[in-house]
């Protein structure tokens, strides 16, 4: 009988047992996956400035590292505007920049991409959409301002993160460095058609 009744209880402390096993056993696993997740979600750090200095000096030659250290890397003013019908006498010439003192004058403004190295870079914009062209420099729409843009390299980065590092490549973008003046060749059209249907009516 004592052997009887020992046979459930013996049963009951196995089931327990394994019951406490399992549950040990998928709080470790647990475990286990959050220390997996928490190490594949540890962010990518960016790779040393002056890594990134050293690359993008191989190929850029210097060129376009030359032409940012010559502006000051900071927001200009933004409320730029046509400065038509101002030429300035010769000592106030003298003083100006060049690009206020061009036919077709620009600005500069700064580009900003976190993904790209140099992160800033800067860019010129035209004030006029005409040319000052006029005997005390105003604006014609016979002519029209136009960027000048030279090929760049740059390094871009990519997605992939090599060694804990984010991992960059070589990339090509266009930037625009100053403006031109180029004939409106539709305005320019469009003027001669309207002054011929002129002569025509008067004729």
């Amino acid at each position: 009988m004592r052997a009887g009744r020992c046979v459930p209880l013996v049963l009951l402390l196995v089931v327990l047992v394994v019951v406490w096993s399992a549950e040990g056993l998928n709080k470790a696993l647990k475990v286990m996956k959050v220390r997996r997740r928490t190490w594949r979600t540890r962010p990518c750090a960016d790779l040393p400035e002056e890594l990134l200095e050293q690359m993008f000096g191989r190929l850029s030659v210097g060129v376009l590292s030359a032409f940012s250290h010559t502006l000051q890397l900071v927001p200009g003013p933004q409320n730029l505007s046509c400065p038509a019908g101002t030429r300035l006498g010769p000592n106030g010439a003298s003083r100006a920049p060049v690009n206020l003192l061009s036919l077709s004058p620009w600005a500069y403004r700064i580009s900003h991409d976190p993904a790209r190295y140099p992160r800033f870079l800067p860019e010129a914009y035209c004030l006029c959409r005409g040319c000052l062209i006029g005997p005390k420099g105003e604006e014609s729409e016979l002519y029209r301002s136009t960027p000048v843009y030279i090929p760049t390299a740059v390094l871009r980065r990519t997605g992939s993160c090599v060694g804990g590092r984010h991992s960059y490549v070589e990339s090509y973008v266009s930037v625009p460095v100053g403006c031109t003046c180029v004939p409106a060749v539709q305005d320019a059209q469009s003027l001669s058609s309207k002054q011929s249907k002129a002569q025509n009516r008067t004729n």
